[in-house]
């Protein structure tokens, strides 16, 4: 932009220098009056000046950088944003940007496809952004130039794309997108670490593969579910099996239950009635203790009111012998 003002500003100084000499007027106005002093001079000075300056003046944005070439050789330093004067004719400045280059690709399904572990070929889009390492333009100019530069991005970008998916089979790519994406940019800034650009990123999109392997993939699914419905219909077997098992163990488990607790109760039983018989049997020992001493104390009781009622006669005890009659009296024992 600075290089048209002063162009402009500079024909118009040459312009009043040559439309001063005689003066010019339109439809007898006047408009430049004639001249032959110093400012026509001065008009002439500072119109080649502006000129000069329109010619040898480069302003340099923010987002690019510049290269300074002198009679045609490159100077080793890069040029920073602002307002940068040349001598003309002798000079010239290239601005560079520094903003992400953006590079794409695209893999068909060919002979020049990726080909995956499983030997599948694979198509994909890429895209590739790149910026120039800032300190090293003189050098990426010089030594290869913009175009060859992205000439050896795009077949780094290729092959590290090939060689990743050649790691995986078909059946993995996807769920392994991602994981293919950064050992792809991993390798690329691996083989591209001793040129002047830095790799920020990496786009792979619209995987394709073959029409056979498609049909492939059809026919795959299809013995897929049938294998998932016999699958589904052994589950349902199984588990139906394991309900009866199951039930069976528990119906066990039950049974196991009761007659335990059967056996305990009759065991419990048993000891109660073994219990009562003990007690019965020491009852009865005790009532026959008691009769024991009954019968002994009625015999002393009846004994106590014998003697107090004898009155010193014998009374035989002999029930078999002939009962003695008094008579008149009874003779004394000798």
């Amino acid at each position: 932009m600075i290089n048209v003002v002063f162009f402009l500003l500079g024909a118009i100084s040459l312009a009043y220098f040559f439309l001063s000499k005689n003066g010019l007027t339109i439809d007898r106005n006047v408009i430049i009056p004639g001249s032959s002093g110093t400012p026509r001079v001065a008009s002439l000075v500072i119109g080649i000046l502006l000129l000069l300056g329109a010619m040898g003046a480069t302003v340099i944005n923010s987002d690019s950088r510049g290269l300074r070439f002198t009679f045609g050789a490159i100077s080793n330093e890069a040029l920073k944003p602002g307002l940068h004067l040349n001598v003309p004719l002798i000079q010239s400045i290239k601005t560079v940007t520094i903003r992400p280059m953006e590079v794409q690709t695209s893999i068909e399904v060919d002979s020049d496809g990726a080909i995956t572990k499983d030997n599948q070929t694979i198509g994909a889009e890429l895209t590739l952004f790149y910026i120039y390492k800032e300190d090293e333009l003189p050098f990426m100019w010089k030594d290869f130039g913009e175009e060859k530069l992205k000439s050896i991005v795009l077949k780094s970008t290729m092959e590290s794309f090939k060689a990743q998916v050649g790691k995986f089979d078909i059946f993995a790519l996807p769920i392994s997108q991602d994981s293919i994406r950064m050992k792809t940019i991993k390798q690329i800034r691996l083989m591209v670490s001793d040129y002047p650009i830095t790799v920020t990123e990496l786009k792979i999109t619209n995987y394709d593969w073959s029409e056979d392997f498609d049909n492939q993939i059809k026919e795959t699914m299809n013995r897929s579910q049938q294998v998932k419905q016999k699958e589904q219909e052994l589950l349902i077997t199984e588990q139906e099996s394991q309900k009866v098992v199951k039930k069976a163990e528990a119906d066990k488990t039950a049974l196991i239950t009761t007659a335990e607790g059967e056996k305990g109760a009759a065991q419990l039983r048993a000891d109660a009635k073994a219990l009562e018989g003990e007690g019965i049997r020491k009852y009865n020992e005790s009532i026959a203790k008691t009769i024991d001493l009954e019968i002994k104390l009625r015999e002393l009781h009846i004994k106590e009111i014998t003697a107090e009622k004898w009155n010193g006669q014998y009374v035989p005890i002999n029930n078999y012998g002939p009962i003695p009659v008094q008579t008149g009296g009874i003779l004394p024992l000798k």
